[in-house]
């Protein structure tokens, strides 16, 4: 059998040999660390290196529902107990909003051709088994229908509240716009399916001002469809801040990524009343109490997706609600909310209003009183306004008249035959606090 060859001697490196080897290596990896360094300092490189840095990091969706949007500031259940009554008060409206939301998705989805009704009808639906709430401004009922999540948004008009009451025989939908009222019918089942939902409703006291006003003067003044809670609320105090957009390069750097600009900083550059920033056409103002205003130029930096080709009111307000909840997430906290009032389309296309809650009670800002404001048109954002702030509660709570003592102030006021709304409020003016009262609205 052959004898299998045994490999060759290899020769041991000596002490010295391993060091030259040693030093050959670490010759190479020098002049290649050398190499790399002259190179990543050529023009073509160095170029490409700023642009690499001068990318924005991904910015993260958004993960709030639009049906937030839409959720009343006093909202009501009434069964065959009576009447329970929510209003300021974020904990208890968001309760019960979720428990009846369904149900209004519901009369939306199976609502039929809208009529006009009266106010005798409308209150007759008020003292009925049903389901009463009330908005700031007064929202699209297409896009409460969609953002409700079972409506198809056929139904035309604006509501500043809405009702879904049982009249014995069938679910009616019917809303309120200023002084006009409307109803359509449904195909919301009552016995066994909305009558079992209302009954988890204990009666807590609430009450309308139509009907405390038939033993109490003082209410006669104000709307009748206010709703007044048994217990008086107690809202909090705020200390306010507003970012910085023109000393803060910090906060200016978290809204330019907010918005999608890649222009640094550095790109901005003085103009009346803040700082302005330029690019791609499109033109970005900023100010140093919390201002953002947009004006788009010839490219679509925030595109609408439509279906059909025309933007509905729920493509627009729902492109606006997003684009405004990316830009204020930084600085918004968690008392603040915001609501869509208005959705409005005319010639240069729709306009998005959105007000500010603070825990519940509405927040006016400044003269207009709304938090923001989108224009979408040719399917696209083409211009908005906002206003971003921040409001951290002290620990104080303001000290109010009651609701009655302050509807007798209004009854003594000029226009006291009115009958306009008393509602709580906050109004931010753009002083560091903020404290609520009360107000007349229209």
């Amino acid at each position: 059998m052959p004898r299998r060859k045994e490999a060759p001697p290899v020769a041991k490196p000596t002490g010295r040999r391993r060091l030259i080897e040693i030093g050959k290596d670490i010759l190479i990896a020098a002049l290649t660390c050398s190499a790399v360094f002259l190179a990543w300092q050529t023009p073509l490189v160095t170029q490409l290196r700023g642009w690499v840095a001068a990318a924005p990091p991904a910015v993260e969706p958004v993960a709030r529902q639009p049906k937030e949007a839409v959720e009343p500031y006093g909202i009501a259940a009434r069964n065959t107990r009576g009447l329970y009554g929510a209003v300021y008060d974020a904990l208890q409206v968001d309760r019960a909003f979720g428990e009846l939301s369904p149900l209004l998705g519901e009369g939306f989805a199976a609502a039929g051709t809208p009529e006009r009704t009266t106010r005798r009808q409308w209150q007759a639906y008020l003292e009925a088994p049903g389901i009463y709430c009330t908005f700031q401004g007064a929202p699209s009922l297409s896009v409460m229908s969609a953002w409700l999540g079972q409506g198809t948004g056929s139904l035309e008009g604006k509501a500043c509240a809405l009702l879904l009451a049982w009249d014995g025989t069938q679910v009616w939908l019917s809303w309120r716009d200023g002084n006009d009222y409307y109803r359509t019918s449904t195909q919301v089942h009552y016995e066994g399916h909305m009558d079992a939902v209302l009954e988890k409703f204990d009666p807590n006291g609430a009450a309308f001002a139509y009907v405390l006003a038939q033993t109490d003067r003082a209410y006669e003044t104000i709307d009748p469809d206010v709703l007044v809670p048994m217990t008086a609320p107690q809202p909090q105090r705020y200390a306010v801040s507003a970012p910085d957009f023109v000393g803060d390069g910090e906060a200016l750097e978290q809204l330019l990524t907010a918005l999608g600009f890649q222009s640094g900083v550095g790109s901005a550059y003085e103009a009346a009343g803040g700082l302005a920033i330029n690019e791609s056409g499109d033109r970005l103002r900023v100010s140093a109490d919390g201002g953002v205003i947009f004006h788009a130029g010839e490219e679509a930096r925030y595109p609408v997706s439509t279906q059909t080709g025309r933007v509905t009111a729920e493509e627009a307000a729902t492109a606006a609600w997003t684009l405004l909840n990316r830009a204020a997430a930084p600085w918004k906290g968690e008392a603040l909310d915001f609501v869509l009032t208005g959705t409005e389309e005319g010639e240069e296309g729709w306009t998005v209003t959105f007000h500010s809650r603070l825990e519940g009670i509405p927040l006016q800002t400044g003269t207009e009183g709304w938090s923001a404001s989108f224009t979408i048109a040719d399917g696209r954002v083409t211009d908005f306004a906002l206003t971003l702030r921040s409001y951290l509660p002290t620990g104080e709570t303001a000290l109010l008249p009651g609701q009655r003592l302050a509807a007798a102030a209004l009854g003594a006021e000029t226009y006291q035959d009115s009958g306009k709304r008393l509602i709580l409020s906050y109004h931010d003016t753009g002083s560091s606090s903020l404290a609520a009262g009360w107000m007349a609205e229209e």
